[in-house]
């Protein structure tokens, strides 16, 4: 039969004998600065991971439409606008206010500043419109795809 008391002394034993000095080391390791660029790992790692996990929780509650969306809307409206010469005038006038409604909402996600509310028309709207444009392309979003020999 197993004694409970030599169980526990054997238990001791080896405490002392191994885990104590092994203890001993790994604590010296640490005083020491043999650790730091470990630790500094690890800690990095930490908060990039919990940084990505509050990124993708936000995204996750981002509503509305993607920026990606309006920007391939502008472009497909962009493209109507300008080929639309032989359609009727409520056509060109439908694909006009759609293509200004696309930029006012573009415009209002990237808090650029715009005059498409106001009632202007002819030339000034035109203005306001390129002027807009290259507001938006400077901010990123790309309004005309680029073919192979066109300017960049």
């Amino acid at each position: 039969m197993v004694d409970v008391y030599q169980v526990v002394l054997g238990a001791v034993g080896v405490t002392i004998l191994i885990l104590l000095p092994l203890g001993c080391v790994l604590l010296f390791d640490l005083f020491a600065g043999r650790w730091d660029k470990q630790i500094r790992q690890w800690r990095d790692s930490r908060h990039d991971s919990a940084e990505h996990r509050r990124n993708v929780r936000a995204l996750r509650k981002v509503q509305g439409v993607p920026l990606e969306r309006v920007a391939a809307d502008l472009r497909r409206l962009r493209t109507a606008v300008s080929t639309d010469s032989h359609r009727s005038a409520a056509h060109q006038m439908g694909n006009r206010m759609a293509y200004d409604r696309v930029l006012t909402q573009a415009c209002e996600m990237l808090e650029i500043e715009h005059e498409l509310a106001n009632d202007s028309v002819g030339m000034e709207r035109d203005i306001e419109r390129i002027r807009v444009e290259a507001e938006l392309e400077r901010a990123g979003v790309v309004l005309s795809e680029r073919r192979y020999g066109q300017a960049a």
